[in-house]
C-alpha cells in the first residue's frame, strides 16, 4: 500500500476556532493518507476532532493550516472555482440524516441536486440516474421518489443521503458517525449498504465513529485521535490485538464487550479531558496516562513507525 498513490493526502492539517482572545485548537497538524479502496476508521472520544476534521477535508469547516491534497492537487491553494469543482470528488454523509435532508423537497429532487447544480445530466438521463441509485440504497423511486424527506424514518433518511452523496460518482466518501443515531439492526443494514456500495462504485472510505465494534468490522486501517492530535494509526487487526498507545489501550478497555471477565476491562481510564483551550504541554494524554514521566511534560512524541504500517505518538509504547 505504501508504494501506491494516496487518493487523499492530509498533511499538518490545522483547525483553531478564535472568539476574540480565546483560541481553540480543534485539530493541531494531523498527517494520514488514504489509499485507493481502502477504508480509514477514525476514532476517538467526543469533542476530540474527529467530526471537524472530515468537515475541513471537504471545507465545510476552514482549515487554518495544513494541506488536503485530492488525487494530488491541494484544495487549499487552488481558487474558489477550482477547488469546489476538485471537491465533487469527495462527498459526505452527515452524523444526523434527518436534519441534512430538506424537509421541503422531494426524495428524488434531493438526490439530483447534485446533478443539477452541475448540469451533468438532464431530462431522461438525470432520471435514469436517480432512480437506479435510489434503487441501489433500497428506496423504491416509483413509490417513494414523490415523497417529502420529513416523510421518512431515520434509517430511510440516511440511505437517502447515501444516495445523494454518490449522485456525483466520486472517489472519496467521508461518512461522519453515520449509524451512531440508528437503532442496531439499521445499523448493521447500513454497513452492509455502504460494503455493498463500496464495491460498486470503487469507494475510498474515511469512516468516523466512537462505536469500536463497528469500526474494527468496516475498517482497514484505524486512526485513533485524542484532544486533535493522532495518537496511533495501524492495521485494524493488530490495534485490536495488540494497542501500543495507553490511551488506545483504554478506548479499548472501556468498549461493551459480551464476556464481563474480559481482560479487557481489568484498567478504567481516569480523570476527564483536559480544556482544548488550555492543552497540557508535551504529550497531551499525559495527565491521565499511568505511564507519563517529565519527558511527557517536556517533549510532544511525533508519530513513529513500530511495525508494519503501524505508527504511534508515544515516548513509551506498550508494544515495540
Amino acid at each position: 500500500m505504501s508504494a501506491e498513490k494516496p487518493v487523499l493526502e492530509v498533511k499538518n492539517l490545522d483547525v483553531t476556532f478564535r472568539k476574540g482572545r480565546q483560541s481553540v485548537s480543534a485539530v493541531a497538524g494531523i498527517s494520514f493518507d488514504l489509499y485507493e479502496g481502502e477504508t480509514l476508521g477514525l476514532v476517538g472520544e467526543s469533542g476530540c476532532g474527529k467530526s471537524t476534521t472530515g468537515k475541513a477535508l471537504m471545507q465545510i469547516v476552514e482549515p487554518t493550516g495544513g494541506q488536503i491534497l485530492v488525487e494530488g492537487r491541494d484544495l487549499m491553494s487552488l481558487d474558489r472555482k477550482e477547488a469546489r469543482r476538485l471537491r465533487t470528488r469527495m462527498q459526505m454523509i452527515f452524523q444526523d440524516p434527518v436534519s441534512s435532508l430538506n424537509p421541503r423537497r422531494r426524495v428524488k429532487d434531493i438526490v439530483a441536486e447534485p446533478l443539477d447544480c452541475w448540469k451533468t445530466a438532464k431530462g431522461a438521463e438525470r432520471d435514469q440516474i436517480v432512480n437506479s441509485i435510489l434503487n441501489q440504497v433500497g428506496i423504491d423511486p416509483a413509490v417513494y421518489g414523490n415523497r417529502y424527506a420529513r416523510q421518512f424514518s431515520g434509517g430511510q433518511c440516511q440511505r437517502i443521503s447515501i444516495a445523494r452523496s454518490l449522485a456525483m460518482r466520486p472517489r472519496v466518501l467521508i461518512c461522519d458517525e453515520v449509524v451512531s443515531a440508528l437503532d442496531v439492526s439499521i445499523q448493521a443494514q447500513i454497513l452492509n449498504l455502504l460494503e455493498d456500495l463500496k464495491k460498486e462504485y470503487g469507494l475510498t472510505m474515511l469512516f468516523i465513529a466512537h462505536d469500536l465494534a463497528v469500526v474494527k468490522n468496516i475498517s482497514d486501517r484505524v486512526a485513533v485521535m485524542y484532544l486533535g492530535k493522532l495518537c496511533e494509526v495501524g492495521p485494524s487487526d493488530t490495534m485490536y490485538a495488540t494497542p501500543a498507545h495507553p490511551y488506545t489501550k483504554f478506548l479499548l478497555g472501556a468498549a461493551l464487550e459480551a464476556d464481563p471477565d474480559s481482560p479487557m476491562h481489568d484498567e478504567v481510564l481516569g480523570g476527564e479531558p483536559p480544556s482544548p483551550l488550555n492543552p497540557p504541554s508535551g504529550c497531551r494524554f499525559r495527565t491521565r496516562c499511568p505511564y507519563a514521566t517529565d519527558l511527557c511534560a517536556n517533549e510532544e512524541p511525533a508519530l513513529r513507525e513500530i511495525g508494519p504500517k503501524h505508527q504511534v505518538a508515544c515516548h513509551f509504547p506498550l508494544t515495540r
